[in-house]
């Protein structure tokens, strides 16, 4: 199928901030990248949920930051095939900008965004994927919408979510990647309190995403600071 080009994905323009050195989240440029027609249809579906979802809650995005979606070349990445989009930044209209690195101080909207993410892709990479990912959400179409166990990404999300959304223990070794009885243990416990059935179900899961999306943003929302600090 012939790619197509696209400036925007549900009507959010697209930015490029990787055009110069030291551009990553600070400057970025309109783009038009070369897309897969299937893939664009999924991002415009997902783009919508995350802008209607955020909306609510006082996030309007007003763009979209990306670090690209094609790369030249072959290799096992679908950003070869056009297939994949590197998240880097949202910005808000009357918020501050969310940046992919900033998950160890604002973990709550970034889990808001991966909850989003995972409604729509198979394959999500998160920051503790590995360093590559530290700065970027990398999406794509080459696995189906559900949860995996024996996926590292997977599980570093749910070990997230268990523990920052739903106060669980996940272990000693705290968010690992590794499904263990600790985790397993965590797990049931949170989807008996949600009267949720397994993960395996995938009506189940994306019920479970769409709970630690709104749980993560009514958290971000709550956050106090002491005045004059």
């Amino acid at each position: 199928m012939a790619l197509i080009r696209t400036n925007n994905f549900a009507g959010i323009p697209l930015f490029y901030d990787r055009f110069k050195p030291g551009a990553y989240g600070q400057e970025a440029v309109p783009v038009r990248p070369y897309i897969d027609p299937d893939f664009r249809v999924a991002c415009d579906a997902c783009f919508s949920d995350i802008q209607n979802t955020f909306s609510g809650n006082g996030f309007h995005i007003d763009q979209i930051w990306t670090g690209g979606v094609g790369r030249e070349g072959s290799g096992r990445s679908y950003h070869h095939t056009n297939r994949a989009f590197d998240l880097d930044c949202l910005i808000f209209s009357d918020k501050p900008m969310w940046v992919a690195t900033s998950f160890p101080a604002r973990p709550y909207l970034y889990l808001a965004i991966e909850s989003l993410l995972r409604i729509h892709f198979g394959t999500v990479l998160n920051y503790d994927y590995n360093h590559a990912h530290e700065d970027h959400f990398h999406f794509d179409n080459g696995t189906s919408v559900g949860f995996k166990k024996h996926a590292r990404s997977h599980v570093i999300f749910l070990q997230h979510t268990l523990e920052k959304l739903f106060n669980k223990d996940v272990g000693a070794s705290g968010v690992d990647g590794v499904w263990g009885g600790d985790t397993e243990a965590a797990l049931r416990q949170t989807l008996k309190e949600l009267r949720l059935g397994t993960l395996s179900d995938n009506l189940n899961w994306i019920k479970y995403l769409k709970t630690c999306a709104d749980l993560a943003l009514d958290t971000e929302q709550s956050i106090v600071g002491v005045a004059g600090v």
